[in-house]
């Protein structure tokens, strides 16, 4: 099996960096293959452009979706942005590791999302959800935070981290994956000094060790559940007798 795993921080001795290493060598001990897609250190460009596309389908008016489809079959996207189709396509598992940001993910992990997943090569109108081109691959979103658990559990100050997290998973399902239920690590901070600091390092010793036993249980990590396409009438509406797993999606009226 072979893991891709894109990290999304600017420091590369960041904990991140350490997470995502953590990972692969993980991942490699258990006789696998792993690749680190480091976006900042290799430049990543996350802003979707026109200036992207030297081959315009229309040159009057820019369609990301158009052109996207129209480059992705004449096999002219962007070298970086097939670089990472390629990895994507290689891959039986990805991880994204990233710090969580103004309650999301970092601005170059969106966009490294929007340029990469493709239209037409890794979706479709007809080629997606449980359907999707990466249908049967596993992703897991790892994720740190400089606030405590406490604080980011359904009843905290900084709001449910994982429903903050959801449409970021919900993209990963609408591609194809099944997505894991994410690893977080809370109270990862950078600033304190002194014992608090010793207590915390200790404590980021420990997170990556546990972070590598669960790694090496990866098939019997939970996941988390999607309604199916029969859930949906019309593939639209959610029928009346579906299950409903989240507030994003869920029955009128609830």
């Amino acid at each position: 099996m072979h893991a891709l795993i894109v990290v999304a921080h600017p420091e590369p001795q960041s904990f991140n960096a350490a997470l995502s290493h953590a990972a692969a060598d993980t991942w490699r001990a258990a006789g696998h293959t792993a690749t680190v897609a480091d976006l900042y250190a290799d430049g990543f460009d996350p802003s979707e452009a026109p200036r992207h596309y030297a081959d315009r389908l229309d040159t009057a008016r820019f369609d990301a979706q158009r052109e996207q489809r129209h480059h992705w079959e004449r096999g002219t996207l962007a070298p970086e942005v097939g670089h990472h189709v390629g990895l994507l396509q290689q891959a039986d598992a990805l991880i994204l590791q990233f710090p969580l940001w103004w309650f999301g993910a970092p601005a170059i992990l969106k966009g490294w999302m929007d340029r990469v997943f493709v239209y037409g090569g890794l979706y479709s109108s007809r080629r997606r959800h449980d359907s999707g081109v990466l249908h049967g691959r596993r992703a897991l979103l790892s994720v740190t935070t400089g606030s405590s658990a406490a604080a980011c559990a359904p009843d905290g100050r900084e709001g449910d981290t994982r429903l903050l997290l959801w449409p970021l998973m919900y993209a990963l399902r609408y591609v194809g994956f099944d997505v894991l239920e994410p690893h977080l690590i809370h109270e990862v901070r950078s600033d304190p000094a002194g014992d608090t600091a010793r207590h915390r390092d200790a404590r980021l010793v420990q997170a990556l060790a546990d972070y590598r036993a669960r790694l090496r249980a990866w098939h019997t990590w939970p996941r988390v559940p999607f309604n199916r396409d029969t859930d949906f009438e019309a593939g639209v509406r959610l029928k009346p007798d579906a299950p409903a797993y989240g507030p994003f999606i869920r029955h009128a009226g609830t």
